[in-house]
C-alpha cells in the first residue's frame, strides 16, 4: 500500500513537473511569437484603460484564452499588474512577488497554485501558473506575461489511478505501468493541440485565415534561398485596395470585413499551387510568386489579380468592384533579401497609385535609396542657402499678345548634376516634407521680383504652384499675407495654383486654408485641369477663380477634334461660372489663333516664350506685340 501511495505521488509529481515545463514552454512561445507584434512599451508603463483595454481583451479572447487557459496577466517593470483578463486585478500588486522579480531578470518559471491566490473573481480552481519575461525588439525584459492553465485534468488523471494502486502492490505496479504513459499522452496531446492552435493563430490572419505578415516574410525568405540555389526568379507583390475606406465609411466595418473575406477566398484560387497570398494588415495583401520567367510574366499576373479584384461582388445587397494599386519587386533584380524586396515593392505600390496600373520597382522613385537620400540632404542645403533659381514663363492674351502674367517655375543648379528641372526634385521634396520650405522660398523670391518689376513700370500677375502639404499647414495663409505686406504687392497680383487632384481633397483643414486665402484676395487656380477626376460642377464649390487647361488637350487640338471640343466646352463652361481660363502648351500660331477664336483669356507655352530669368522677362515685355518671334 505504501508503495502504491508512493507510486501515486511519484506519478502525480512527475505529471505536474511535466505539465509545468510544457506550460512554461507554451507561455514562452506566446511571449516570443505573438506579444512582440501586438504589445507596445506603453502597455507596461501603467494599467491599461479605455480603448486599449478593449483591444487587449479582444487579443486575449482570440489568441490566449483557449481550451484550458483560465486567465492571463501582464506585469510592468515595477511588479504592478497592468493588464489582466480579470479586470478586478488591474492595478494590483502580488503580496509575494518573487516569481515576477525572477521573470523580470529573464527567468521562465511556473508553479501549482490557486487561481485566486492573489485576488480575482470566479471559481478558485487549482491552476498551473507560468511566468515568462516579455521582450519587445530584443534586449532586457520590459515586463512579465503570466498564464493560468487549468490543473483539474492533470489532477483528475492522477486520482483516477489511485484505487487500482490500493488493490495491491502488484496491481499498483501494473496500474502504474499501464496508466503512466496514457496520462502523459493525454496531457501532451491536449497541450500539443493548444500549441498548434496558437501557432496557427500566430501565423495566420484571424479574419481571413490567410497567412499573415510573419508567415509571408518567412515564405519569402525560404523562397529567396531556393531561388538563389536554383538560379530562378521570384516576385513579391504588394496589393493595396483603393478607396477601401469608402466602403467602411459608407457601409460599415462589417461590410468591409465581408469584402475582405470574399477577396481572400477569390485570390488564392487564381494563383499557382506554390504561390502565397497573405493579408498583411488592413486592406493590404501580399503575393509571393515563385519561378517567374520575366517581367512580362509578373505584369500579366498582376493584371490577373486586378481582374479578380474588379469582379463585382454582392455585399449586403450592393454590388462592389475593387480597384487596387500593385507594386512589384523581383529577386534578384531589385533585391536579394526579404526586407529589401518588401520595401521596394512598397515603393512601387505608391508609384502604382500615381500611374493607376501595376508598377515594377524603379530606383528613381525610391526616396530611401542612398542616392536619393544624398539628394535630399543636398536639396535641404540648396533651399536653406537660397541656391534655387526661379524663372518666369509668360502668360499672354492670345488675341493681342499682351503680357498679362507669369508663372514662377523653380530650377535647381546642382553643382555636379547640372540644371535640374522641377520633375527631378519636386516629388522628392513632397515625399520628404521639404516642399513647405521650397514653396516659401519660391513665394518669397517671386513676390520680391514682382515688387521690383513694379518699380520698373512692369505690372504683371505672378502664379506660384503650391502643394497639398502647403494647404494642410494652418500657418500658410498668414505666411502669404506677411509676404504680400513685406513687398507691398496687391493680393490680386498673386495667383496660387493647385493641381486638380489636390483640389479633390475633402480634408476640412485644406478647404479652410483655401477659404482663408480667397479672403485675402489671392486668386486660386486649378492647374492641369482635365487630367484628374473632378468636374466643373465640383470645382464650382471651391473658391477658385482660374482654370488652367492641361497641355495634353491644347497641344493636339489642331488635329484632334475631340481635344478641340474638350477645350471649347471647358472654356464656355468656365466662363459661365465666372472663371478665367489659361491654356497651357501653346506652341504654334495656329494653336494660338484657335484659342483667340474660342475667347480663351490667357495662353502660355513656347509660342510666347520658355521660362526665362527676370531680366529677360523685362525685355520680353517690350516686344509683346509680336509673340511669334519669341522662341
Amino acid at each position: 500500500m505504501v508503495a502504491a501511495v508512493g507510486g501515486f505521488f511519484f506519478i502525480r509529481h512527475y505529471s505536474t513537473e511535466h505539465a509545468e515545463s510544457t506550460a512554461i514552454a507554451h507561455t514562452d512561445f506566446i511571449a516570443g511569437s505573438i506579444l512582440p507584434d501586438e504589445l507596445r512599451r506603453s502597455d507596461f508603463a501603467a494599467p491599461v484603460r479605455g480603448a486599449r483595454l478593449r483591444q487587449l481583451d479582444r487579443l486575449s479572447h482570440h489568441e490566449f484564452l483557449t481550451e484550458g487557459i483560465l486567465r492571463v496577466k501582464l506585469y510592468g517593470p515595477n511588479g504592478q499588474v497592468v493588464y489582466s483578463s480579470d479586470h478586478s486585478l488591474i492595478g494590483s500588486r502580488p503580496v509575494e512577488s518573487g516569481e515576477v522579480t525572477r521573470a523580470l531578470h529573464g527567468e521562465s518559471l511556473g508553479d501549482v497554485t490557486q487561481l485566486n491566490a492573489e485576488g480575482g473573481t470566479g471559481s478558485n480552481k487549482t491552476v498551473l501558473e507560468s511566468y515568462v519575461p516579455v521582450r519587445l525588439g530584443g534586449g532586457r525584459p520590459v515586463g512579465v506575461f503570466e498564464l493560468y492553465a487549468d490543473y483539474g485534468p492533470i489532477a483528475s488523471d492522477a486520482r483516477s489511478i489511485f484505487l487500482p494502486l490500493a488493490a495491491g502492490l502488484a496491481a499498483v505496479l501494473l496500474g502504474l505501468y499501464l496508466s503512466f504513459f496514457p496520462i502523459l499522452k493525454r496531457v501532451t496531446r491536449t497541450l500539443r493541440r493548444q500549441v498548434q492552435e496558437i501557432e496557427h493563430k500566430a501565423y495566420h490572419d484571424s479574419l481571413t485565415d490567410l497567412p499573415n505578415r510573419t508567415l509571408f516574410e518567412d515564405r519569402v525568405e525560404r523562397g529567396v534561398l531556393e531561388a538563389n540555389a536554383r538560379g530562378t526568379r521570384l516576385a513579391v507583390m504588394l496589393v493595396d485596395l483603393d478607396r477601401f475606406k469608402d466602403v467602411n465609411d459608407s457601409l460599415g466595418h462589417h461590410s468591409g470585413d465581408r469584402l475582405l473575406k470574399a477577396i481572400a477566398e477569390d485570390l488564392p484560387a487564381q494563383m499557382r499551387r506554390d504561390d502565397t497570398v497573405a493579408r498583411l494588415g488592413g486592406d493590404e495583401f501580399g503575393i509571393l510568386a515563385l519561378d517567374i520567367s520575366d517581367t512580362s510574366a509578373v505584369l500579366a499576373l498582376a493584371e490577373k489579380v486586378q481582374a479578380v479584384l474588379a469582379n463585382p461582388r454582392m455585399i449586403d445587397g450592393i454590388e462592389l468592384g475593387v480597384d487596387a494599386s500593385i507594386g512589384i519587386a523581383l529577386f534578384p533584380d531589385h533585391g536579394d533579401d526579404v526586407e529589401t524586396l518588401i520595401r521596394r515593392a512598397d515603393v512601387a505600390m505608391y508609384r502604382s497609385k500615381e500611374t493607376h496600373g501595376a508598377a515594377l520597382y524603379e530606383s528613381e522613385h525610391d526616396n530611401h535609396s542612398p542616392a536619393r537620400l544624398t539628394l535630399v540632404a543636398e536639396l535641404h542645403r540648396a533651399i536653406s542657402d537660397r541656391e534655387l533659381i526661379v524663372n518666369y514663363q509668360p502668360q499672354c492674351d492670345p488675341a493681342s499678345g499682351e503680357l498679362v502674367g507669369v508663372e514662377a517655375l523653380v530650377r535647381w543648379q546642382h553643382p555636379e548634376r547640372g540644371l535640374l528641372m522641377p520633375e527631378e526634385f519636386i516629388p522628392l521634396a513632397e515625399h520628404t516634407g521639404l516642399i513647405r520650405a521650397l514653396t516659401s522660398h519660391v513665394l518669397d523670391v517671386s513676390l520680391r521680383q514682382c515688387r521690383e518689376w513694379q518699380g520698373e513700370g512692369l505690372t504683371v500677375a505672378v502664379a506660384v504652384n503650391v502643394s497639398g502639404r502647403d494647404l494642410l499647414d494652418p500657418q500658410f495663409p498668414e505666411e502669404v499675407e506677411s509676404l504680400l505686406e513685406r513687398y507691398n504687392v496687391n493680393p490680386s497680383q498673386l495667383e496660387l495654383e493647385i493641381t486638380e487632384n489636390t483640389a479633390l481633397t475633402e480634408l476640412p483643414r485644406a478647404r479652410a486654408t483655401l477659404a482663408r486665402l480667397n479672403q485675402l484676395g489671392v486668386s486660386l487656380a486649378i492647374d492641369d485641369f482635365g487630367t484628374g477626376n473632378s468636374s466643373l460642377a465640383y470645382i464650382r464649390r471651391l473658391p477658385v477663380r482660374v482654370l488652367k487647361i492641361d497641355r495634353s488637350f491644347v497641344m493636339h487640338m489642331m488635329d484632334n477634334e475631340e481635344d478641340r471640343a474638350i477645350v471649347h466646352s471647358t472654356i464656355d463652361l468656365a466662363h459661365s461660372l465666372g472663371l478665367r481660363v489659361v491654356a497651357e502648351g501653346v506652341e504654334s500660331a495656329e494653336c494660338n489663333s484657335i484659342l483667340a477664336e474660342l475667347r480663351c483669356d490667357l495662353a502660355q507655352g513656347f509660342y510666347f516664350g520658355k521660362a526665362m530669368a527676370a531680366d529677360d522677362l523685362a525685355r520680353f515685355s517690350h516686344s509683346a506685340a509680336a509673340p511669334g518671334h519669341r522662341m
